[in-house]
């Protein structure tokens, strides 16, 4: 791809951007804290090349949804097929029944805030997006942005799920990510309390870099 041809794919990738006024300023990605020195040292990564780089990574993802996720196919923006576990994944809103069903161990997880428009203006990047739950059967995948319509906006961008109709699915949409995301696409890094934030400034300071890192009990469930 020429210079030109990568320029005007940029443009039209943020064109498209812009034209869904409900696309999140942020995609969010959800991690314990035990892998904020992977983070740190090789960006997010995907959890085939997790594996390939040989790196002790901790889940919190069920044993059963990961084989799934590990067999399941998709087309990506270059045409591409991948498998799920090629790709890093992203939710539209932090609130989500994912961390929902995590709500007991909230204190051990931490966000990192991407800038959405500019992660996928950036022409390195290849992408996928779905409706819904990535896992569940009905649930329809894109990867151009011309379908950025299909998706249901009014649920993703909700102050709740449970009242609406396929909620919980919806609520799941998620944007994946090819090959990496690097910290430069990190805007923020948010946890749930003072102990949480202690741990993960002290890694940074250590590898001398600096980001936004706050505590940010918003993003999170209200375990009162």
């Amino acid at each position: 791809m020429s210079k030109e041809d990568k320029e005007t794919l940029r443009k039209w990738r943020l064109q498209k951007l812009e034209a869904c006024k409900e696309f999140p300023k942020y995609f969010y990605y959800l991690s314990p804290i035990e892998n904020i020195e992977n983070i740190v040292k090789y960006g997010i990564l995907s959890k085939n090349e997790t594996v390939k780089n040989n790196l002790n990574a901790i889940s919190f993802a069920d044993r059963d949804v990961q084989e799934w996720r590990k067999a399941k196919n998709c087309l990506i923006s270059n045409s591409e097929n991948k498998k799920l576990h090629d790709l890093v994944p992203l939710y539209l809103n932090s609130k989500t029944p994912t961390l929902y069903s995590r709500k007991p161990v909230q204190n051990r997880l931490f966000f990192c805030l991407i800038d959405a428009k500019k992660l996928i203006s950036d022409i390195n990047i290849e992408f996928a997006f779905t409706d819904g739950n990535a896992t569940n059967l009905s649930t329809k995948f894109y990867y151009s942005l011309n379908n950025l319509k299909n998706l249901n906006w009014n649920i993703i961008n909700s102050s709740s799920w449970s009242d609406k109709p396929d909620g919980k699915r919806i609520r799941n949409s998620e944007f994946l990510i090819f090959p990496k995301i690097n910290l430069s696409h990190i805007k923020i890094i948010s946890c749930f309390n003072d102990e949480a934030l202690k741990k993960i400034n002290n890694i940074f300071q250590k590898n001398k870099l600096e980001i936004e890192i706050n505590v940010n009990k918003n993003l999170y469930f209200d375990t009162l």
